[in-house]
């Protein structure tokens, strides 16, 4: 982060590294704190190391004896610049003397992305808490404002919703809209697949995009996924496929080909399967996420024998 201040003060900064920046500074009184000091020292180099003071603009004087009186005098007032300046600072005078930070929108979007085999989780300004899966996005704004409290995902992501009855938390996935208050529920919404929301605490209700008279509402253990344009509600009782936010990728008597799409979305690498009865030949099992795909897929390997290959010409795995 100090050399992302740097980078700024050297105006390096694209506009969004610059939001990112302030975003940061609002939520980290510490990196606040630190922005402010380096604010203070840069400011207080500039005023000592310029050329242009009071006596170096004055005219130009001729003779020895007025060249050194200009000599002490520089010296002196630069002295005396110095003292001043340094009490200023020990006092917090000085913060006002500086330019306080630029100006931004009050309100803009922001955007975390977690890369391939890799989770994250951060915290929004009304103190939910995401987790989100590998290869996923989640756009939001810097402080929530109005009616609602709106975020969207391309991905999947485990919330932790404050609750704020007045603000319904919402998110927006390309297939249908979620509204809770406070709870905590699961999404699986990754482009081209089917998204799927799987409750956990509290209450969920549900929207089509193109139709909002077309809803459902969960209730704990409770899941719904969209099928033929209609809302198809299922149960479940355990929560192992919740593990990922631990890094941990579980499945419990899911086929291979399922689980095969779920590895492509999580680590981002096309797989092949060139075997029918491997494709439906169901597993059970527990997998770290930092292992990687190939220690994975070698793993299972192990209960059904298969031979894997990576094609190196598209970067993708082909199974026999």
């Amino acid at each position: 982060m100090k050399e992302i201040i740097q980078r700024y003060f050297d105006n390096e900064l694209t506009p969004d590294e610059k939001k990112e920046l302030f975003a940061s500074l609002e939520q980290d009184a510490e990196l606040k704190k630190e922005f402010i000091e380096m604010q203070n020292v840069r400011a207080l180099s500039s005023l000592l190391s310029s050329d242009r003071d009071p006596i170096s603009a004055a005219a130009p004087l001729s003779g020895f004896r007025k060249r050194r009186q200009i000599l002490f005098y520089r010296k002196t007032f630069s002295y005396a610049a110095a003292v001043m300046l340094v009490l200023f600072a020990v006092k917090g005078l000085i913060q006002p003397v500086i330019p306080s930070l630029p100006e931004e929108p009050a309100v803009y979007m922001m955007e975390v992305s977690s890369h391939n085999d890799r989770t994250t989780s951060f915290k929004l300004s009304d103190g939910t808490v995401v987790w989100l899966n590998a290869n996923s996005v989640l756009r939001y704004p810097n402080k929530f404002s109005g009616d609602e409290r709106r975020v969207e995902l391309i991905g999947e992501a485990f919330f932790e919703v404050a609750r704020d009855e007045a603000h319904p938390f919402l998110v927006i996935t390309n297939q249908y809209d979620i509204q809770v208050l406070g709870t905590r529920f699961n999404v699986f919404a990754y482009e081209g697949q089917d998204v799927k929301t799987s409750l956990v605490e509290g209450s969920v209700k549900t929207f089509m995009k193109d139709d909002a008279s077309v809803s459902a509402s969960l209730v704990p253990n409770e899941s719904v996924e969209v099928k033929d344009g209609e809302f198809v509600k299922g149960s479940f009782s355990r929560s192992d496929f919740l593990s990922w936010k631990e890094g941990i990728y579980s499945f419990d008597d899911v086929p291979f080909s399922e689980i095969v799409s779920r590895l492509e979305l999580y680590f981002g690498i096309p797989i092949v399967i060139n075997n029918d009865n491997l494709a439906s030949y169901r597993f059970s099992g527990k997998f770290r996420q930092d292992d990687g795909l190939e220690s994975i897929l070698k793993t299972m390997k192990k209960i059904y024998r298969f031979n894997m290959e990576k094609d190196r010409s598209n970067d993708s795995i082909v199974i026999e």
